[in-house]
């Protein structure tokens, strides 16, 4: 029962000391405190400095004292009557030792005071009796002072009288009074200290307590109680804007009270909303899902899930050491379905063979459409034989005929395989091969094809001589030669074709239609024909000065009739080397035309571009639509030379050439042959009403330089003849 008042006390002083009136009476008194030690320290210091200042002027007395009645005794050298003199002086009250010494510090008086427990104490510590080193010892303690007085005679110095005093008692009588105004500090300022706390407490202290009462009264939602705080304080303002404060929150409470009623009527309404929208959100996500991985035409995997499908099966296949066959398919003749019966047709067409082709398929393979009538197809777990097998089945189920809006169609297909891992180690390559294996098949128009690296024209070596190519069109290290074009009709020479020609370092001469047709198939092709067209203006230039002019026909690609900035191309190098724009002749196949014949056309229709001459190259190799072909500001029609090589021998290719004679006649264009190699074929030509002939029978490519001798050969040797 007595250790429990004894911890109320304890925690109750705690409070006290932790509470504002305990810190305020610590802080106030520690303050009153600080200030009164500090002064009675300065006092104290003061006192001290005051009686070291004493003893020194009654040590330089003394000293002045010896100094004076030691002349007659120094130049005597009467050494019993300095020490008479010196104990005379330390004899005194306060006076420890005293002692006369020469101008080289050498001690003139012996005499000690051995009774002084100073002296006796320096003794023990030197083992010497030699005044001097005594009063260097002596000198060394705080509580003694020294002087040195001058002996003089006449301006000249005899000596030194040094005279050590004690200060100790004056040193403990002021650290003495110093503790007595400490102790009396301490009373007077902890008794300011409680008279602060007993005001603070009653006139600060009680009104906070007060709000803090009424604080937890808020916190523990209790608002009757009505704090009261006597007097006309800010305490009081704030007691009243507490309470004040009181009522405006418990009818706050009461409305929050009422809105969370209101709120969660709300929240049950609003959760059943939500749960009706997730499930509607659920089934539309479904619905996303499958759209994002479906072709929304024919409903099968679209590329994105078929490729998935292929790269989850290889990654099992490499795991359990299998085979996965990639089928590439290609319809047959589709491209002519959608021209002529139009685009519905052909996705009804693609609907009903997406139906066909999983007929032939197991349900572990997977088909899907990559675009357009391609389709993709894969087999896991499936050797070359399998995959093939299953190729002909594909075909087989396209054999039939397809019954749509009254038209009865047939289609076939083209298949090229891949297989995992001779042909590929992943997805992409699969898809690359197969599809290089499918346009095997398409070329052949026969059985599904197998992936064969040497059918692959995108090798290592093919990559190599591609930067082959670039380094040597940056390098202007490809050349251009110049074949005649001869007018039958003068047998003079009316323009020259633009022939690019290559002479690798290691390779030796390449092809043509290798090296442009590896071109084409990056945009390498754009980097040579600005090549080849800078250099032809700029020989046309050349010739020009040098009293030669001669049309040059260039040879362009889709790419570049198609490329927006050809014109302004063109119109800067003719400005660049002042070529008119009608020296030009720009050779075009059919099939960069057809490839987008509006686009042609409004290109042509450009007003640099319009300045040019046209020519179609290798007419009767393409398809193109005469209705195009009088629209198209063409006036030239070259004859490809595979129908003029065999013209002689084959009556095919004659009726060939007539046809195509009589046909850009008769739309006003004027008709060039290719590939005339002998007298028999040009007369055969001429008969025929051919205009022009190019070919080795008057002169193979030459370089620019014997161009003009060459021209000047042909001519002369027509008129011979």
């Amino acid at each position: 029962m007595s250790e429990e008042p004894t911890k109320l006390t304890i925690i109750k002083k705690r409070r006290v000391l932790k509470s504002l009136g305990g810190q305020m009476v610590l802080l106030m008194s520690g303050i009153f405190l600080v200030a009164m030690i500090t002064n009675a320290y300065i006092q104290f210091r003061d006192e001290v400095f005051t009686m070291e200042q004493v003893l020194k002027v009654r040590a330089q007395s003394l000293g002045q004292m010896l100094s004076s009645v030691s002349v007659d005794s120094l130049v005597e050298y009467d050494v019993i009557r300095l020490n008479k003199y010196i104990e005379s002086v330390a004899s005194q009250a306060q006076v420890v030792h005293a002692v006369i010494v020469d101008t080289q510090d050498n001690s003139l008086t012996t005499y000690l005071d051995l009774n002084d427990i100073y002296i006796q104490t320096a003794l023990e510590r030197l083992n010497d009796i030699d005044s001097v080193a005594v009063v260097n010892e002596l000198i060394k303690k705080p509580e003694l002072v020294s002087f040195k007085v001058p002996v003089m005679l006449e301006d000249v110095m005899l000596a030194q009288t040094i005279v050590v005093l004690d200060n100790s008692e004056y040193v403990e009588a002021s650290i003495s009074k110093f503790e007595d105004k400490v102790l009396s500090t301490i009373f007077i300022g902890l008794f300011c200290g409680m008279g602060l706390f007993f005001i603070f407490s009653r006139k600060i202290l009680t009104p906070i307590r007060k709000l803090s009462e009424g604080a937890n009264n808020i916190a523990n939602e209790e608002f009757g109680k009505v704090i009261h705080v006597k007097g006309d304080t800010e305490l009081t303002d704030l007691s009243e804007n507490f309470n004040q404060m009181s009522e405006h929150i418990e009818l706050l409470i009461a409305d929050r009270d009422s809105a969370l009623s209101d709120l969660e009527e709300l929240n049950t309404d609003l959760e059943k909303r939500v749960q009706e929208r997730t499930i509607e959100l659920q089934i539309l996500n479904v619905e996303i899902a499958h759209q994002a991985m479906h072709d929304p035409l024919t409903e099968l995997p679209n590329r994105t899930l078929l490729v998935e499908r292929l790269k989850q099966n290889i990654y099992l296949a490499k795991r359990n050491e299998k085979h996965v066959a990639f089928l590439m398919l290609d319809l047959n003749n589709f491209k002519e379905v959608n021209d002529t019966l139009g685009h519905p047709i052909g996705d009804h067409l693609l609907n009903e063979v997406a139906k066909r082709l999983p007929t032939a398929l197991r349900k572990s393979d997977t088909v899907g459409r990559l675009g357009g009538d391609e389709f993709g197809i894969v087999l896991p777990e499936s050797e070359a034989e399998n995959a093939i097998e299953v190729a002909n089945k594909l075909i087989a189920s396209l054999e039939p005929s397809f019954e749509i809006e009254g038209q009865t169609l047939t289609v076939g297909a083209s298949i090229g395989v891949a297989l995992y891992p001779e042909h590929g180690e992943d997805e992409a390559s699969l898809i690359r091969h197969a599809d290089i294996a499918m346009y095997e098949a398409k070329r052949n128009k026969g059985a599904p094809c197998l992936y064969d690296s040497e059918l692959d024209h995108y090798t290592t070596a093919r990559l190599t001589l591609m930067a082959d190519l670039h380094k040597a069109v940056i390098n202007d290290e490809l050349n251009i030669y110049y074949q005649p074009q001869v007018k039958l009709s003068t047998r003079k020479v009316i323009s020259v074709e633009a022939l690019l020609r290559w002479d690798h370092p290691e390779h030796g001469r390449i092809p043509p239609e290798d090296f442009i047709s590896m071109a084409e198939s990056s945009d390498l092709i754009k980097l040579i024909s600005g090549w080849v067209l800078e250099n032809s203006i700029r020989q046309i230039a050349e010739w020009k000065t040098a009293g030669f002019e001669m049309v040059v026909a260039i040879n362009l690609t889709a790419r570049d009739l198609l490329n927006p900035s050809l014109a302004d191309t063109i119109e800067t190098l003719c400005e660049q080397y002042d070529v008119e724009p009608s020296m030009l002749k720009i050779e075009i196949t059919e099939s960069v035309i057809m490839s987008n014949p509006e686009k042609v056309i409004e290109v042509l229709k450009h007003p640099v571009l319009s300045k040019l001459n046209y020519a179609i190259d290798d007419f009767g190799t393409g398809y193109t639509s005469l209705s195009y072909l009088k629209k198209l500001p063409i006036r030239e029609v070259k004859i490809d030379k595979s129908f003029v090589l065999e013209m002689i021998d084959n009556a095919d290719d004659t009726s060939i050439v007539r046809s195509v004679i009589e046909l850009a006649h008769n739309l006003g264009h004027t008709v060039v042959a290719e590939g005339v190699e002998t007298e028999r074929t040009l007369t055969q030509l001429e008969l025929l009403g051919c205009d022009s002939v190019q070919g080795f029978h008057y002169s193979p490519a030459v370089g620019a330089s014997i161009l003009e001798a060459v021209v000047n050969k042909i001519e002369s040797e027509s008129e011979e003849s």
